[in-house]
Order: structure tokens, then sequence, then C-alpha cells
């Protein structure tokens, strides 16, 4: 689900195959909704999501609140950074209903760790994620 209310529950890989269809569901779904343009959409990424949501056996939607982004679009937030992940789509920032963003943080770092790459951000109501070199920081309360 993105912050457009657009939902998308899609089998997109088999085995080691990816449903071309399923992901331009999804990058429809990752698209930058300011500008109203898709981006790239790794099948790493969305692999990296699906198990998060598998830790709470699928029951909780996850919330894309922000995916692809333009160059126009991330110059417009402030704080993000000029070289942020989201402008090549490999980025995420998500929330899960009825997952405080605390836990779901604490999640991500345990599969960061257990894959040795990630980036990961607290931020106040949400969470980084990117499939970047591993990383993490905090900016809760700004």
């Amino acid at each position: 689900m993105n912050r457009a209310g657009e939902e998308v529950a899609v089998a997109y890989r088999s085995g080691n195959s990816y449903n071309a269809v399923a992901l331009a569901r999804l990058r429809h779904l990752f698209r930058d909704l300011h500008e109203d343009l898709q981006g790239p959409l790794p099948g790493l990424l969305v692999d990296i999501l699906s198990v998060l949501q598998e830790r709470w056996a699928y029951r909780r939607p996850l919330v894309i609140g922000s995916g692809y982004r333009t160059p126009r679009t991330n110059g417009s937030i402030e704080g993000a950074a000029p070289g942020s992940l989201h402008l090549q789509g490999l980025a995420a920032d998500i929330t899960m209903q009825g997952v405080h963003p605390d836990e779901l943080g604490a999640v991500v770092w345990m599969l960061s760790r257990r894959l040795g790459f990630m980036g990961i951000g607290l931020y106040t109501g949400f969470v980084h994620v990117d499939i970047g070199p591993q990383r993490v920081w905090t900016r809760v309360g700004s």
C-alpha cells in the first residue's frame, strides 16, 4: 500500500524468476507520487520487504511512504540526502499497520546484521530501508 491508498498484493516471483507483470504493478505502487513518475525497482528491495512482511505472517500491510523519488522531489524534502538511494529506486520509507516503528526498525536491523548489507534509518513514524551498504542512523524527534 502507498500513501495514495493504492494497494497491490501479488506473487512477484517463483523460485529465482521474477514476474515482470507483477514487478511492473509494484513499480507503479513505489512511484514518485509528487511527480507521478515510476523509477526502477530492483527485485532485491522487494525481496527484503517481503521478508519483513513474512515476519508478521503477511497479515499486516506494509505502507510505502516514499519509494522512488525524482531529483526534484528529493530536493524538496528537508534533510534528504542529495545522493539518496531513493533516486535510484533502491530505498523505501516504510511503516507497517499495527507495528510500532521501533519494533519494525529492530526487525530490519536484525535482518541487516544477518545479511551483511542494508541501510536503515529510524525516523519519527517510519523506517528507511535501502539495499545499499550496511549503515544505521536515527532522526527520531526531528
